[in-house]
């Protein structure tokens, strides 16, 4: 393992893009809220750009593999925020700045076809909303599943083509249960 690197965070994201073969990792928390980006090829780690997204922390991250990019969305630094940014393996680009309401602690899945995003919370207020982004737009796809929460966990199940959600903390604390999303 490389003993060079980010510097010790949370609150941080990070990604596999597939284009480039590396791990891709954004921001977070260390003595201070951190906009750098960095990639891991399975032996060290590369300082890619500072540029880019401002600093914060409680963002996502996930790779669309359809156009070969690597999205992000909000995240707190002072406030919640609801930008859209996008990596295309060497830059980024501020592709939106409308779409969900500014949230941290969201979930984020590539599907096959589309990113999806879940819930998060913006101040006190847990969401409980799906989105899906095309590249350009955010449409909200489901008012109805899982309950408002924040810091769930997500992944897409390729063989059974189902995005699954566990846990989270919802209003009453911590959560066990299980979501699959499936609209093909």
């Amino acid at each position: 393992m490389a003993d060079i690197g980010p510097s010790g965070r949370q609150g941080h994201a990070v990604t596999f893009d597939s284009k480039i073969k590396r791990i891709v990792l954004f921001g977070g928390q260390g003595n201070q809220l951190l906009g750098d980006t960095w990639s891991w090829d399975g032996t060290e780690w590369t300082q890619e750009q500072d540029t880019g997204p401002t600093a914060r922390m409680s963002h996502a991250v996930e790779y669309d593999e359809t156009r070969d990019r690597v999205v992000l969305f909000g995240g707190f630094k002072g406030s919640d925020l609801n930008d859209t940014w996008e990596w295309d393996g060497s830059e980024w680009s501020q592709v939106a700045d409308t779409g969900p309401t500014p949230r941290n602690g969201h979930g984020m899945v590539f599907d096959g076809t589309q990113v999806l995003l879940f819930g998060g919370q913006q101040g006190p207020v847990r969401r409980g909303d799906t989105w899906s982004w095309d590249g350009k737009h955010w449409t909200q796809i489901q008012d109805i599943g899982p309950g408002p929460r924040t810091s769930a966990a997500m992944a897409y199940d390729s063989n059974r083509s189902r995005t699954v959600l566990f846990g989270g903390n919802g209003q009453t604390g911590e959560l066990g249960d299980t979501w699959e999303l499936y609209e093909r």
